[in-house]
């Protein structure tokens, strides 16, 4: 009868669906939980993602989804190449088996490595760029910054965000934290 209603059962509300495609030809978002998804390495020590018993992915890759203002809220997991597609938005990844949990938390440590800046050493001005000498919590680094306006994120009031040439990150949680020589030349770097 077309009036009567399915209900749905536990199991059917977590088995993950397929992804499908809108109308327009888009694909659907799609969401994960973490009792879909089981990341464990094989017998050759390769990464390999399960997503409800539907599918297995090798060597996938784990992306945050708003990496910089909630890191932690939803990972992308998507196939193994540098193209690979999305497979779906995993919610809750901190829930994953132990694990799943430390494999996905390894990837990202890789992914998103932003040394922390602590104090700005030196600078100078040469053609055009910016040579630093950053001292950061993993130690002093020598960056080269060109079109430093373009490639500095300002979040919120005193946090910064950098970005070198070889496309490496140093965040600046609290500019105002730093030591006033610190401050003096990263005002002659901005």
């Amino acid at each position: 009868m077309d009036d009567q209603k399915t209900i749905a059962t536990t199991e059917d509300m977590t088995r993950a669906e397929p992804p499908t495609a809108a109308s327009d030809g888009t694909p659907e978002l799609r969401y994960l939980e973490p009792a879909q998804v089981r990341v464990f390495r094989t017998g050759d020590g390769r990464v390999r993602a399960a997503i409800a018993d539907e599918r297995s992915i090798i060597a996938p890759r784990f992306l945050r989804a708003c990496p910089l203002t909630d890191p932690d809220r939803y990972i992308s997991i998507r196939e193994g190449d540098p193209g690979g597609k999305e497979v779906g938005l995993l919610r809750a990844w901190r829930q994953l088996d132990r694990e799943s949990r430390d494999l996905v938390q390894a990837a990202l440590d890789r992914r998103y490595l932003y040394p922390v800046l602590t104090r700005i050493v030196s600078a100078k001005h040469l053609f055009g760029v910016a040579i630093c000498v950053f001292d950061t919590d993993r130690g002093v680094r020598e960056v080269t910054l060109r079109d430093i306006r373009d490639n500095v994120i300002y979040l919120g009031s005193s946090r910064i965000l950098i970005t070198d040439a070889e496309g490496n990150r140093y965040d600046i949680p609290n500019v105002d934290a730093l030591d006033p020589t610190s401050r003096a030349l990263l005002a002659q770097i901005l």
